[in-house]
């Protein structure tokens, strides 16, 4: 803060503005040929001393001390406005604001024109939640120092509390002229705008921008964006268009374009927008993944050659641009899964897995692609890392007690669907689960339990009846 870089000037200044005060009541004069002496009598030394002793106590964090001092000195001299200050910094010290205020305010009965104490007062006011108080202090601050923008700010944080939100555009206005146009002080305002549903002096704000800077694509961009949102849609197109005059392939003018087509239900259009916008890696994946959900919803939906097709373009460009992102790597493996294309499913799936191995969903398809091309020796050995992920997933436990059964592992896969059994709550999964059971019992030779578990899966809602009869003849 200004106030504390500039402390230790502040308080030698004070003290010798304050001091000569008093001198000048008792000092004693001498003449001599060329001019007057002033001549600085005892009492004064000791005052200064006593302030300068206060003072020390003060930054030595002895504020009882420091205090005895301060108030030594304003013992002799009650209109010592530096000594008030100081008592001022120990009541904020204490967080004792109210008292802080009533010694700054006598400071500046004193010394009108010290524009620090006034400083240290709005803070203080700020620190009370006085924003009316404080407001009107800054306001007078900034008159006296118009060109300080840690005034304005302050000036502008109290308007904010106390919802005048004209005012914080004015003193916004003000640092313009201060900073010259600044990108987020234009955003501030433009929210400020659109809070009091002002959407006229919200584009506005960037059309001043567009003024000054012409050939900035951003700036019709945000314009549009604005009244793209605010069903303005041809005003937003207008702008858009613009944009893209000035840079054909810009990604913000692309990207706002194919979702002003998605408003208008032209996917075909928003297509060709995106395959620009997408290319590009500086643009946050998360501002791209909008538009590939609504391509993969749609693909998923009304799966054709070309909603497949076209979210299919869309998910590799981003692997592309963001391959340590899974979302692309998933949706491909999800496209390929929907086409039962599971070899090349299985490879996205890998590349997504490597990324992320904390998604169930994740596991669950691509054991799914396993199955679907019976390699159950890797959902086996893939089965042992997911189990340490997933310890008490019941469809889990079953899909890798399963791929046991299939490679003729019938201990292994009994102990994981006993398992699956405890924390199975579904009548159809436990259904597949005893059915499992029964099978494995059965290649084990155990026909008694085989009967016992189908016949459990028969009262979950399976039919096991053929079984149960064939084991029995």
């Amino acid at each position: 803060m200004y106030l504390k870089k500039f402390l230790p000037l502040l308080l030698i200044l004070s003290l010798l503005m304050a001091m000569p005060d008093t001198s000048a009541q008792k000092s004693k004069s001498k003449t001599k040929a060329k001019g007057k002496t002033t001549v600085i009598s005892d009492e004064t030394r000791q005052q200064s001393a006593l302030f300068a002793d206060a003072l020390r106590d003060f930054y030595a964090g002895n504020y009882e001390s420091a205090e005895s001092g301060f108030r030594k000195v304003l013992a002799k001299d009650a209109k010592n406005d530096a000594v008030y200050f100081m008592l001022a910094r120990i009541r904020k010290e204490g967080k004792n604001y109210s008292g802080a205020s009533y010694y700054l305010n006598e400071a500046i009965k004193l010394d009108k024109s010290n524009v620090w104490y006034k400083v240290e007062l709005a803070e203080i006011y700020d620190l009370m939640e006085d924003y009316k108080a404080a407001a009107k202090l800054w306001e007078e601050i900034c008159k006296l120092k118009p060109e300080n923008e840690y005034y304005l700010f302050s000036l502008s944080e109290d308007y904010i509390s106390l919802e005048e939100y004209t005012k914080v555009i004015d003193v916004y206005n003000k640092l313009e002229v201060l900073e010259g146009y600044n990108e987020e002080i234009t955003n501030a305002k433009v929210s400020i705008w659109l809070y009091l549903n002002d959407i006229k002096n919200a584009v506005g704000e960037y059309d001043k921008l567009i003024k000054e800077f012409p050939y900035e694509p951003l700036y019709y961009v945000q314009a549009g964006n604005i009244c793209q949102s605010n069903n303005l849609s041809e005003k937003a197109l207008s702008y858009y268009q613009e944009a893209l005059k000035l840079d054909p392939n810009n990604t913000m003018a692309n990207m706002a374009m194919a979702n002003h087509y998605l408003s208008t239900n032209d996917r075909q259009a928003a297509y060709q927008s995106l395959l620009k916008a997408f290319a590009d890696s500086q643009i946050s994946i998360d501002d791209k993944l909008p538009f590939l959900k609504s391509y993969f919803s749609k693909a998923m939906k009304n799966p054709s050659n070309e909603t497949i097709s076209q979210c299919k373009q869309l998910a590799q460009i981003i692997c592309e641009a963001h391959p340590d992102r899974v979302e692309g790597w998933a949706t491909m493996a999800s496209l390929y899964m929907t086409e039962k294309k599971y070899d090349q499913a299985r490879k996205y799936f890998d590349s997504a897995i490597s990324i992320d191995k904390s998604s169930y969903a994740l596991w669950e398809d691509y054991f799914y692609c396993l199955s679907q091309q019976q390699d159950y020796a890797s959902m086996v050995s893939q089965g042992k890392e997911v189990l340490e992920l997933f310890p008490t997933n019941a469809v889990m436990l079953y899909n890798i007690a399963h791929a046991y059964y299939f490679v003729k592992d019938y201990n292994k896969a009994i102990d994981l669907l006993q398992q699956a059994a405890v924390y199975s709550y579904d009548n159809n999964l436990l259904a597949n689960i005893f059915n499992v059971l029964g099978d494995c019992h059965k290649e084990l030779g155990h026909k008694e339990e085989a009967v016992k578990n189908w016949k459990t899966a028969q009262q979950k809602g399976l039919n096991t009846q053929d079984k149960i009869k064939q084991l029995g003849d």
